[in-house]
């Protein structure tokens, strides 16, 4: 890691050094948390109920008995054992280079401080490039290259190479192209770190080509266009082929949202939504939604062939402001109704959700939330109450008291988990660039009515540090 971290350094010190401002900014983070992992284990045949492949034992612990032998396998909670992964990220911006040019990148560092055997997601990986790109602003538009992140309708997508966007008045075009990588992985399609979490990895990497238009016509309406296609290296297929588009605008004092995304691979809309919403009604606002969604998944992944199952949902949302108090309640309503399975079995067809919240601002520096919510669906069930009270001083100073419970009710395992959990949080700037966050909090996990597990106590704690070194360049008239 360290090797790497140095190369990165010496790249970009040259470009430091001739630079008319660096700002370095990074994020220290340290968590532990207790875990109890998955163990595998056997037991007679006489101690299980039933027949066949598939019993359960007297707590209605599902096991697998194999024809012909007298032990059936399954698997159960081990000790408790602690995680405590290491974060640093180091952002780095240099500007004056050149007339409108700059240099970024984001970098990261893991480490484990504690494993007792257990590796940590992404754990193992000790460095990362997140980005690394040269930027060129100018007043007809912005170019970049190098590594770099896009988001935008489609979702978030990673990829090496260049990214140019024009503008024109109200309009702007923009325009990417390079090869693909994962996202959340960083590396590209065929490399050994998707291979090692998927049973049927792509063998080919992929190139990324997109476009988007956008139009402002005014300061209350926007449309957006975006089509993007993911190729097989070699150019023999697709991994992903989408368009999106959006659109807002106000109108008599309400806002409306229309967007949709489409699969040109499957011929399926992932996405569909159109949203209507008032504020300003006196002490009311309102807003309503309908909404179709189908799963989208890559060609690469065996996934899409199981033939996903979308919904389509209304949902309903009222907000009441107080007259004269600081409060401010919120309730919202959704029915879902979902598309045949053709599965052969009779499965619940619809589902539906709600929930309130409440929000209190005192006059002083005391402030206070509190939601409950309900969600009812095909195989499962959960509903979670949760409540924050939170002091704010000056300087950036904070202390919050946090409090949940959270019940799932597994209807496919006939069983119910509740997870009771409490803790606080603290922050508090030591120097005009460093300030320190932490935080802790217990969950205790109780089953029922079957539910595999014995019940136990989870402790989390993390601490977090934030740094910079050098100057905003937005703030450089103003002695930052």
């Amino acid at each position: 890691m360290l090797r790497r971290l140095r190369l990165v350094l010496c790249a970009l010190l040259p470009v430091a050094a001739s630079a008319q401002g660096v700002r370095v900014t990074g994020v220290t983070y340290i968590q532990t948390v207790e875990l109890r992992p998955l163990v595998n284990d056997s037991i007679s045949t006489y101690y299980t109920t039933g027949s066949g492949e598939w019993r359960t034992l007297a707590d209605g612990t599902p096991v697998r008995c194999l024809s012909g032998n007298d032990f059936c396998t399954y698997q159960r909670s081990g000790a408790n054992i602690f995680a405590a992964p290491l974060v640093q990220d180091l952002s780095f911006a240099s500007w004056g280079i050149g007339e409108g040019l700059s240099i970024h990148a984001d970098v990261r560092g893991r480490t484990q401080l504690t494993t007792e055997g257990l590796i940590y997601p992404r754990g193992d990986r000790n460095f990362e490039l997140m980005d690394a790109y040269a930027e060129l602003e100018r007043s007809w538009g912005r170019g970049r290259l190098g590594r770099q992140w896009l988001t935008g309708a489609l979702g978030v997508y990673t990829f090496d190479g260049a990214d140019l966007m024009l503008r024109r008045n109200k309009f702007s075009v923009e325009g990417w192209a390079g090869r693909a990588l994962e996202a959340g992985l960083n590396n590209t399609f065929a490399s050994a770190e998707l291979a090692g979490i998927e049973n049927i990895p792509p063998d080919q990497d992929g190139y990324i080509f997109g476009v988007r238009g956008r139009f402002r016509p005014d300061a209350i309406t926007a449309v957006s266009a975006t089509y993007q296609r993911v190729l097989i290296a070699d150019h023999s297929g697709l991994y992903s082929e989408r368009a999106a588009f959006d659109a807002t605008t106000r109108t008599h004092g309400a806002a409306i949202d229309v967007a949709g995304t489409y699969d040109f691979v499957t011929g399926e809309w992932n996405e569909a939504r159109l949203r209507v919403g008032r504020a300003g009604l006196h002490a009311l606002g309102v807003s309503a939604e309908v909404r179709h969604s189908v799963p989208f998944f890559e060609t690469w992944t065996i996934w899409g062939a199981f033939t996903p199952v979308g919904f389509n949902e209304a949902r309903a949302t009222l907000d009441w402001r107080m007259q004269g108090m600081p409060i401010v309640i919120s309730a919202h309503g959704a029915y879902r109704k979902y598309a045949g399975t053709d599965a052969g079995l009779t499965l619940r067809t619809n589902g539906w959700r709600a929930g309130a919240d409440v929000m209190w601002q005192g006059s002083g520096a005391i402030s206070g939330y509190a939601s409950y919510d309900v969600d009812i669906g095909d195989g499962a069930s959960s509903n979670d109450v949760r409540a924050t009270l939170r002091w704010s001083g000056d300087g950036e100073r904070t202390f919050g008291i946090t409090g949940s419970a959270v019940q799932n009710i597994y209807e496919f395992r006939i069983g119910t988990g509740r997870v009771i959990g409490g803790g606080v949080d603290a922050a508090w700037p030591i120097a005009p660039d460093l300030r320190l966050m932490a935080d802790w909090g217990l969950y205790r996990q109780l089953f029922s009515i079957g539910a595999p597990g014995p019940d136990w106590t989870q402790r989390r704690a993390s601490v977090r540090l934030e740094w910079t070194l050098g100057r905003d360049p937005g703030l450089a008239g103003k002695g930052k």
